[in-house]
């Protein structure tokens, strides 16, 4: 790790940074966190009391309340390098304030009568944890402050229990743990390479300058420029003034799949080539910082000679001679599509649910209201089914949790045989799952839909090789005509359901 203090005592430029970096991400660090937290206290709120969730989600606001003073107080404060260890203490307890609270929701918040929202604890300290190494790793000591008290009291809770499959999801967690603990490491190492790199780059364009006015050239410069390039972990790009290829390392020769030899005295776009979000071709910043003759950064997606896509971060400088004129570009390229596609899942695990991976409820609420868009829009309706398992109860009791879950993920799978690809499928939970026809819609269209649904779920499911069956109880609402939002339909659709349900038992 980074000494604070360099040689001749003074703040270390790049400890510096990295505490930098750390305040530079609170704001969303911190919003995230309040989210969390009221999405954990929502969905636990039905087994565990109101005075034990208002008390721990009170006391993770204070602590966040606390560590966004101490935030503000940094943004306003002046630029002090030598204040940089003051402000890394503060923030490093506050992280550790905040891991605690978070651990201690594996030991309040954690029902001992429901299994699945034990794993929701679980996967929401998860997702905390994995999300703070992305926020925290420029500093080791905020990660462990932050991750090993939110996930060690989640083991300890787990391997306490007598269950197989509890013990081995706290086994697990030591195992996700120790994962995390090796990316910390790595994307800290990542980050610190980045830093260096940046402040070497400035002693070494110093070094230039001083050596061109010395000396009266270029050449001497650019060999030491091209020894230190091999030896940096990341891709790096240099460019002439007339905006070709000059130079790669040996990494960024392994990011676009061609060797220096190859790309020299050939333009970027014909070496890689680089779309934005939208999938447009657009400029590297290695171009645009030879055209601005000033720093720039970019993301992009890179596609080298491989064609394989890579999700890129990339930081361009143009360089100038002893006579201020500009004689090319230099670039690094920092490979993040892991992160990336950490981040993508995160997101998607946020409005989806964890056992079917269909949306959850917030998802087809979203999507609820765009079909009410479309179809004010078009003047047309659409339809909403409510199912509602019969027996899962039965199922989970006989044969077991896990059983009760392979049943479940196989009524999502039969649910989609038997609606379009455009049509929405939602686990609200438990054994509640809700249809969305999108698109012009007759009722009895839904009707029709809903009889094909009940006869595929009358099917025998192979559970631990035993043939099981269960029925199910559908209710149905029809946009305008049962309602004009979303939770009149829903409503609707839940009353519908609760009839068809309560009939059918009647008549028996």
């Amino acid at each position: 790790m980074k000494r604070a203090r360099g040689k001749s005592g003074s703040p270390d430029p790049v400890f510096v940074e990295q505490v930098e970096l750390l305040y530079r991400n609170a704001a969303v660090a911190y919003a995230t966190t309040l989210i969390n937290g009221a999405i954990l206290v929502y969905v636990q709120s039905e087994h565990i009391p109101g005075v034990v969730l208002l008390a721990w989600y009170g006391l993770l606001v204070v602590v966040t309340a606390c560590r966004a003073v101490v935030a503000r107080r940094h943004a306003v404060a002046s630029p002090d390098p030598a204040r940089a260890v003051y402000w890394n203490l503060l923030y490093v307890a506050g992280t550790g304030a905040a891991g605690c609270v978070w651990g201690a929701a594996a030991l309040v918040l954690f029902p001992p009568d429901s299994l699945a929202h034990q794993v929701f604890v679980a996967f929401v300290l998860a997702g905390m944890t994995a999300g703070g190494v992305g926020v925290l790793a420029s500093r080791l000591e905020a990660c462990a402050a932050f991750v090993l008290p939110a996930l060690l009291p989640l083991v300890f809770r787990y391997l306490r229990l007598d269950s197989p499959l509890q013990s081995a999801m706290g086994v697990m967690t030591l195992i996700y743990l120790a994962a995390l603990a090796v990316s910390a490491w790595n994307y800290h190492c990542a980050i610190l390479s980045s830093l260096r790199l940046r402040f070497d780059k400035q002693e070494l364009e110093a070094e230039i300058a001083r050596r061109q006015r010395a000396e009266g050239g270029l050449l001497h410069e650019k060999e030491r420029l091209q020894t230190t390039l091999r030896s940096i972990g990341e891709g790096v790009a240099l460019i002439d003034a007339d905006g070709r290829i000059e130079d790669l390392n040996p990494a960024a020769e392994r990011l676009f799949g061609r060797s220096r030899h190859e790309a020299a005295g050939r333009p970027p776009e014909e070496v890689f080539e680089c779309f934005d979000d939208q999938g447009w071709r657009s400029p590297t910043a290695l171009e645009d910082a030879l055209k601005s003759a000033t720093p720039q950064r970019k993301r992009s997606v890179l596609y080298g000679k491989d064609k394989v896509a890579y999700v890129v971060e990339e930081l361009a400088t143009p360089l100038l001679d002893h006579d201020d004129r500009l004689v090319g570009a230099v670039s690094v390229f920092r490979d993040i599509t892991e992160q990336h596609k950490l981040t993508e899942q995160l997101i998607h695990a946020a409005d989806h649910d964890v056992l079917t991976g269909l949306p959850n409820r917030n998802r087809l609420k979203e999507r609820t209201r765009q079909a009410i868009a479309r179809a004010q829009r078009k003047q047309e309706s659409f339809g909403l089914l409510f199912i509602d398992l019969d027996d899962f109860k039965v199922v989970n009791d006989t044969l077991g949790h896990a059983c009760g879950d392979s049943l479940l993920v196989d009524v999502a799978r039969r649910l989609a045989e038997c609606v379009r690809e455009e049509d929405t499928i939602a686990r609200l939970g438990g054994d509640e799952f809700v249809v969305l026809l999108d698109g012009r819609t007759k009722r009895s269209e839904i009707e029709a839909i809903a009889t094909k649904i009940v006869a595929r779920l009358r099917e025998p499911f192979q559970l631990e090789s035993r043939a099981t069956t269960i029925g199910a109880s559908i209710g149905t609402s029809l946009y305008p005509d049962d309602g004009h939002d979303v939770e009149s339909l829903l409503a609707a659709a839940d009353a519908a359901m609760y009839r068809e349900k309560h009939g059918r038992n009647d008549k028996s």
